[in-house]
């Protein structure tokens, strides 16, 4: 596990109350992680009482399915090309490529739960439904709060569109990752109406 980027933003507007973690779990779509981001550091999620959260780690848990792994390399992408440089960011791959057993399962569990510090926030939009339940029910353990970010369909379905097109640009789509993010656009792969939620 290692960060891609561990600069620190200095100029944090006093306005933030403290700073936490992201954990998200990853599916084949890398929709919604950049979206929890950027609604949590500007306090625009829904909340009884939304406050700006200074974010400075995310912890991207995925299986090493080759898909995911393609969405993974896009996550990187987004945050190095669309605002999300001063947030370092892990990527955490598991041995499985799918949760087909209770022991994977259990597996995902543990890898999710032991990476929640108390005050993080959950992201369990991406991958299976174990997964977001497994990393629900690892929240709540360890007190930290659960959210979800909600992409509409037909914003959805463009972003997949735009996807596939990209499949055949990996290597273009990780010198992003690394930086060099002027040979290709992945910014219009961020929804402008993901309503992230505050669930617990």
């Amino acid at each position: 596990m290692s960060p891609f980027n561990n600069q620190k933003d200095i100029n944090v507007p006093i306005t933030i109350s403290h700073m936490v973690r992201l954990i998200a779990t990853l599916g084949t779509s890398p929709g919604g992680i950049f979206e929890s981001y950027k609604n949590l550091i500007n306090g625009t999620y829904e909340e009884d009482n939304p406050e700006k959260i200074r974010v400075d780690e995310v912890y991207v848990i995925r299986t090493a399915d080759k898909s995911v792994e393609f969405a993974w390399k896009l996550v990187k992408a987004i945050f190095v090309c669309c605002g999300g440089r001063d947030v370092a960011i892990y990527d955490i791959p598991l041995s499985i490529t799918d949760i087909y057993s209770r022991k994977d399962y259990l597996l995902f569990k543990k890898e999710v739960e032991n990476k929640i510090r108390e005050g993080d926030f959950v992201d369990i939009t991406g991958g299976r439904k174990s997964m977001a339940a497994a990393a629900a029910l690892s929240a709540m353990r360890k007190r930290a709060k659960t959210i979800t970010t909600i992409i509409p369909q037909p914003e959805y379905n463009r972003i997949q569109k735009e996807i596939e097109g990209l499949k055949s640009r990996e290597a273009e789509i990780e010198s992003a990752g690394d930086g060099r993010c002027e040979g290709i656009s992945v910014c219009s792969l961020v929804s402008k109406s993901a309503l992230t939620i505050m669930l617990t």
